[in-house]
């Protein structure tokens, strides 16, 4: 018997009966380093003393929606980590001062052995066009050694032909195929958007999700059952407006649509504890739930329905918590905007700074800023980005939006707390806690994406460091943890 459970987002219990393989997993409510992003979508009914024993962990790469800080501190510190040999020397030393006893790295191309489970990495392809930052990310195939079962996900990157290639020798019977569905919208936070956001074009990611699986069942077969998983978080309190703005496509009605293309096909979307059993190669047995996770009833589940309706954001709150910088931190502010002014040199947003014109015929200023906000929330501070210094400068212009071509705006003590790493960039770029703006964005286009690559840990391995400490340090004394083995 090979059993597949969703525990949530991209996270899955993979179970043989005498193996237990986790996979990614949160296993607390927030979502985020620190739950600065949300809570975890679909709420779920978790009982981690309930969980089965663990036989190992697979953290596929160290985006914190598969490498949380509260959900590895809810880990019995003998259970075995695998992480991505890709991921920052901060991740890897962080699970060893945590007190785990065996921290493997796991490198492209390998299979790892857990009880009857094995495990196979795939290198991904980051060199024909823009991958943003998945760099650490291994596409797998997880199977059983009697021949049951198998699931294959590419993560958050495309599969390759290697590994579409590969997996017939791997597992000659195609068993689970997973599709991450990472759609999201941010048009919330450009200042100059107006009333109307960008549809949900089910059908044309329907058509993208249809060609992937038939990439696969020519080189594999036509899998038992495709999952389609992802956009696991919703906004709560005062940001859960932004519940009907980001999420464009749900993953039940992009399974449904990519399901209507090809009717022989099943394609679906589970929800937390929902498990798939299969023997000899063909599902045998879907439950809805388990007694030590399942999904709240759906009329508990925060309404995400999409409605293309928005109005420029105004007013948002600090991620961090503070509006007031101290002293310390306004002057050390320029100096700590260094690294981010060096890295930006020779990227699309300089090139393109580079490439305008003097005067711009709307008579703005062609260049870059940051717009900072201060106590009352009004803009505190304008930092100018000059490409001949490749350093930000201070501003004396009073209406930034309307000055320059283009800008990112948010709290001074975000952007301070980000740089310092006492913030992670998923807190401040993606869930509602900054603007940007880009009035010839068809010549200059800059916005939290800058901000977002910059932050990331393979380019910061000391401050991410420092945000894992912190993160940590947040942390109750006593937490329940969900046991292993022995």
């Amino acid at each position: 018997m090979f059993r597949v459970t969703f525990v949530g987002h991209q996270g899955w219990l993979v179970s043989t009966p005498r193996t237990n393989l986790l996979i990614d997993p949160l296993l607390t409510s927030s979502f985020g380093h620190g739950g600065k992003v949300g809570a975890v979508y679909p709420p779920r009914r978790l009982d981690l003393a309930g969980f089965p024993p663990i036989d190992a962990v697979v953290l596929t790469h160290e985006h914190d929606d598969h490498f949380d800080i509260p959900s590895l501190n809810r880990l019995q510190r003998s259970i075995p980590i695998w992480l991505s040999s890709r991921a920052s020397v901060a991740a890897h030393t962080l699970l060893r001062d945590m007190g785990f006893a065996q921290v493997h790295a796991l490198p492209a191309e390998e299979t790892i052995e857990v009880g009857e489970l094995r495990y196979r990495t795939f290198a991904p392809d980051h060199t024909g066009g823009r991958t943003s930052d998945e760099w650490d990310v291994f596409p797998f195939v997880v199977y059983d050694t009697a021949g049951h079962g198998a699931m294959a996900s590419s993560v958050d990157v495309a599969p390759t032909p290697h590994m579409l290639e590969s997996l017939p020798a791997l597992v000659p019977k195609p068993g689970i195929w997973c599709h991450a569905n990472n759609t999201t919208s941010a048009a919330f936070a450009d200042a100059l958007s107006g009333t109307a956001g960008p549809a949900g074009d089910d059908a044309l990611l329907a058509r993208a999700l249809a060609k992937r699986r038939a990439r696969v069942c020519e080189a594999w077969g036509p899998p038992a059952l495709t999952l389609v998983c992802g956009g696991g978080w919703s906004f709560p309190g005062t940001r859960a407006w932004l519940n009907h703005q980001v999420f464009p496509v749900d993953c039940g009605v992009l399974a449904n649509a990519a399901a209507a293309l090809d009717p022989g096909s099943d394609v679906r979307a589970p929800a937390p504890g929902e498990s798939f059993s299969f023997s000899n190669g063909q599902l045998c047995k879907h439950s809805p739930g388990q007694p030590y996770l399942s999904a709240l009833p759906t009329e508990a589940w925060p309404d995400r329905r999409y409605d293309g309706q928005l109005a420029t954001m105004r007013t948002y709150q600090p991620a961090c918590g503070r509006q007031d910088p101290t002293p310390t931190e306004r002057d050390a502010l320029l100096t700590a905007l260094v690294p981010f002014a060096q890295y930006l040199y020779g990227r699309a947003c300089f090139r393109a700074l580079c490439s305008l014109p003097t005067r711009l015929p709307d008579a703005r200023e062609p260049a870059a800023c940051l717009a900072l906000r201060g106590g009352d929330g009004a803009i505190a501070r304008v930092l100018r980005y000059e490409t001949s210094a490749c350093a930000f400068v201070e501003s004396a212009v009073g209406e930034p939006i309307a000055t320059y071509a283009s800008g990112i705006e948010c709290w001074e003590t975000d952007l301070y707390a980000l740089l310092d790493g006492t913030l992670a960039p998923t807190a401040l770029c993606n869930a509602g806690h900054l603007r940007y703006w880009n009035h010839w964005p068809q010549r200059l286009r800059v916005g939290p994406h800058e901000l977002w690559t910059f932050a990331q840990p393979l380019g910061r391995p000391q401050a991410a460091a420092t945000l894992y400490k912190h993160l940590l340090s947040q942390e109750p004394r006593t937490v329940p943890l969900l046991r292993g083995r022995s």
